[in-house]
């Protein structure tokens, strides 16, 4: 019981993430700039993106809350 409470608890901080691996999504920062790509990494709250154009190793990480579907 202890157990599956400690996992619920460390869980509760935690932000929930709205995307999918795999999504196209518009990732947009100050810092790393303006980038359209497919969600490859999701860890909370960080998500990254693996860009169009890059080499499939290149993933660059954003707060979720910067990101958005391409309209």
């Amino acid at each position: 019981m202890a157990g599956f409470l400690s996992g619920k608890v460390g869980r509760a901080g935690t932000p929930r993430i709205p995307f999918r691996v795999g999504q196209v999504l518009i990732g947009d920062d100050p810092f790393n700039g303006r980038h359209l790509g497919k969600v490859a990494v999701i860890e909370a709250p960080y998500v990254g993106l693996r860009t169009t154009g890059s080499s499939p190793d290149d993933v660059v990480f954003y707060d979720y809350r910067q990101l958005q579907s391409p309209d």
